[in-house]
């Protein structure tokens, strides 16, 4: 249930923590017209402590907007989790086709990679026989190492 606050005679309501991102500089852009800068920032700080949504704060361009209006809600992880989803979405500027690209490339990328190392390990069993086998253990290494002395 929405929360309304009264200001100057007037009535605010207070988006909630699953309301958009937008909804909360809308509220913020209200206030400061209302109230002017100072006041707006420090009721929607007491607004954001109660309702506010953990999802904006790892927005890029939300937390550009708090930066702008002098407003800081987030924390250190927030911050770098929404800087490295602005990075990797703005990446050599291809943007949001970098990522489609690899969200493809990666998956076909590492099929490819265990198929290759299937088949490496595959043809490597079909050569083995039961000498290479007791090669793996000390004992069959000390062993071999013997027989191949003596047969020279």
């Amino acid at each position: 249930m929405p929360i309304e606050i009264n200001i100057q005679n007037k009535s605010y309501i207070v988006p909630e923590s699953n309301d958009p991102c937008e909804l909360w500089v809308g509220y913020f852009n209200t206030l400061k017209a209302t109230v002017g800068t100072t006041n707006a920032r420090t009721i929607w700080l007491v607004t954001w402590k109660t309702n506010g949504s953990s999802s904006c704060t790892t927005n890029g361009d939300f937390n550009k907007w708090l930066k702008k209006n002098k407003i800081d809600v987030s924390s250190a992880a927030t911050r770098a989790i929404a800087d490295a989803s602005e990075i990797g979405s703005n990446f050599m500027g291809l943007g949001k086709n970098l990522s489609k690209v690899v969200s493809i490339a990666v998956p076909v990328t590492l099929t490819l990679l265990l198929a290759v190392i299937g088949l490496i390990l595959w043809n490597t069993a079909k050569k083995a026989d039961a000498t290479d086998l007791a090669m793996l253990t000390p004992m069959g290494r000390s062993i071999g190492g013997g027989i191949k002395f003596l047969n020279k």
